[in-house]
Parts: structure tokens; sequence; C-alpha cells
């Protein structure tokens, strides 16, 4: 196989990552770009000179408000969201700078590519219709994660031989504490001990970088129940569990699964001719890698105030 960059003389690349629940299905993500549109006007007093202002919130507004009417005309597995990251000083003043970090997602990075592009042009007419200009700054972009099914089930295979775990009675306490905080229903006592069963076509509505490494290696991961079980990501609970030995001992059943699944790999060189045929089937004969992100460099501080 030819391949260029740091990735050429790699087989197969294997990652993991927190969840609920013990799981190594042949799943994909969605692909997703992210940009921080800032919108330049006119600062005035707000009461004895409105009309001389030109309100770069304004801007902001009018392009949040025609997004929101985008999503009607989106195909139904897009998501779109943002947050305003600067919406002036104060109130008695028009701003004349104002921000905000939108997230476009879609399974197809091709169609992301044309929502994208209308949510460009949200961001073009909002500064149109307030007499603002407008500048924006992609901050990130990821593939969709290319499933690769001969890997998986070996993923799946291992770390059903290492098993899950049981929580002490600490963990049970810890855990019950947590459950008073989720949604009805949703904590699943003992669920960290089993492993899910394995399932193919599966899809998350989240998006990861290991999307691109995937498109250009053969990649497989699985996920290791550090969560009390019900806990959804990007969550408080989620960053308290992982402090605990509920979180250590998922860590080491996802560390155990990924060294077996290495030493089959080192030992079957049959899995990996099979895994790379499918995932030259997969890409395409005619795939060509164009990164979401652009060719800028890394943006370090995407997390500025």
């Amino acid at each position: 196989m030819v391949r260029a960059g740091l990735f050429d003389d790699v087989d197969t690349v294997i990652h993991w990552h927190p969840a609920s629940v013990n799981s190594a299905d042949s799943a994909s993500t969605l692909a997703n770009r992210s940009a921080k549109f800032t919108f330049t006007g006119v600062s005035s007093h707000a009461a004895a000179a409105p009309e001389r202002g030109r309100s770069a919130l304004d801007a902001v507004e009018s392009m949040n408000f025609m997004v929101n009417l985008l999503r009607e005309h989106v195909p139904s597995s897009t998501r779109l969201h943002y947050v305003i990251t600067n919406g002036g000083a104060t109130p008695n003043v028009v701003p004349n700078t104002a921000e905000s970090f939108y997230y476009a997602r879609h399974p197809n990075e091709n169609a992301l590519r044309d929502i994208w592009d209308r949510v460009v042009a949200t961001a073009d007419a909002a500064a149109m219709g307030t007499g603002t200009t407008m500048d924006y700054e992609v901050i990130h972009g990821n593939y969709s994660v290319l499933p690769n099914d001969t890997l998986a089930r070996v993923m799946h295979d291992n770390l059903s031989r290492v098993g899950g775990f049981t929580y002490s009675d600490a963990d049970k306490v810890f855990a019950s504490e947590i459950a008073k905080t989720l949604p009805k229903g949703a904590y699943i006592d003992g669920r960290a001990i089993g492993i899910k069963p394995f399932e193919v076509g599966q899809r998350s509505n989240g998006s990861t970088d290991v999307g691109d490494v995937s498109w250009t290696v053969p990649t497989v991961g699985m996920s290791a129940a550090t969560w009390v079980p019900g806990t959804g990501a990007h969550t408080w609970q989620a960053v308290a569990a992982g402090r605990t030995p509920i979180g250590h001992k998922g860590m080491l059943v996802a560390a155990k699964a990924m060294a077996l699944t290495a030493v089959t790999l080192f030992q079957n060189q049959s899995i990996l001719v099979e895994a790379n045929a499918e995932f030259e089937r997969r890409r395409g004969d005619d795939f060509q890698y164009e990164a979401l992100l652009g060719d800028r460099e890394p943006p370090l501080n995407y997390r500025r105030k």
C-alpha cells in the first residue's frame, strides 16, 4: 500500500474513547466544520446617536436567525449549532465588533461542504443587511469515521475476552449520587460489567479527528465504560467519574483490549490484508483527501474568550 505523510508505514491505527458502555461496533460519526464569524460595524451612543451606529451584534443575530431558518431546508442528518462568543461590552454602546462560533455537521464531508457554503452565505447576507463587514476563521474540520468491519470484529472479540468490571461498594455509592442528577431512567445499574453486542452500520452524532485518520489508514476503535452508565458526553458528570476508580477501571479495560488487538494483528498478517482491502473498497478508487480544515496552521488558541 502507498500512503503519504506520517502514516506511510502504518498498517492500522487503534484508538478508544471514554463512554458509559463497553463497545466496539463498526460505527461512523459526523463530519464537522467550525468557524468563528466576526462582524465589524460602527460604534455609537445607543441612546443619543443610534442612527450613527452599525451594530455588529445585529449582524450576529441576523445570521443566527437565518441559520435557524436554514435548518428546515438541509438534510435531516445535519447538525447546526453555535454560541455567541462576543456580543459587545455594554448596552448603551452600539457594538462595533461581535463574534459567533459555529459548528456544522453531516455524515458526508462533500454534503457538508455544500451546507457550509450556505451557512457562510447567511453571514454575508447578515453583513450586507446591517451595514457591517464580515470575516471568518475556520477553526477545525473533521471527516466522518470510515468504518472497518474486519478490524472492528477483531477489536470486539478482544474486548469480549477482557470483559467489563464490577463496581465496589464505594463505586456504587458514587454512582447512586450521580444517578440522581441524570434524566429519569438514564442510569442502568451494572452496565459496566457487560460488553455491548456487536453491531454494524451504527453512527454517532459526534465528531472526531480520528475521522481524518481513518480515511488515511485502516482504523479501529472502541469505547469503555469510564462514566456512570447513562452519563452524557461533555458533562460535569463525565468529568467527575474520570477521577474515580470507575474511570480508572474503564481505562484499564480499554488498554487491555487495545493491546490484545495489536497482538492479534501482529500475529495474523492475513487480517491486515483483509482490512486494507476493505479500506480501499470503502474509500473508492477516485478518493482524494482534502482537509476540511484547509491549509491553515492549527488554531491553538481556538478556546480564547
